[in-house]
């Protein structure tokens, strides 16, 4: 528990709890229970040590997985099918990330993380790198 000592022509003391805080000043002391909040933000919808290059990825393997090797994609196609999965997906975010995902995207420079996943075909399109795609083969 962390108390926070504070003045005020009163002398109080501020506790702090897990889903509380305690105020006390003087003979007064007031209880204020916190609701823990239900915003999700978009690091929080992902698992420890997830990254969002992890969804991309699996997104796109998942999609030539059902549609074949040589299915080109775009960014929006990847985002409308990770979108049922993670809701609280951002799509400049997601966009942003598909770019920096492909080594000759014009682009790519801008962004400091950079991956190696996507050939980039031009006019928004996208091919998975053989390296990536899952080998359906082997069960």
């Amino acid at each position: 528990m962390q108390e926070i000592p504070f003045t005020i022509s009163l002398t109080g003391l501020v506790k702090i709890d897990a889903g509380k805080i305690i105020i006390s000043l003087g003979s007064a002391r007031t209880i204020i229970n916190l609701e823990p909040s239900s915003r999700t933000d978009a690091r929080s919808f992902l698992r420890k040590g997830q990254s969002l290059f992890d969804v991309i990825l699996k997104t796109a393997q998942d999609f030539v997985a059902s549609e074949g090797k040589d299915t080109r994609f775009s960014a929006a196609d990847l985002y409308h099918l990770a979108l049922d999965k993670y809701p609280y997906l951002k799509r400049n975010s997601w966009t942003s990330h598909v770019i920096a995902s492909a080594p000759n995207h014009p682009s790519q420079r801008h962004y400091g993380v950079r991956k190696d996943y996507f050939v980039y075909e031009g006019k928004g399109t996208y091919k998975l790198k053989s390296e990536y795609i899952p080998d359906n083969e082997e069960d």
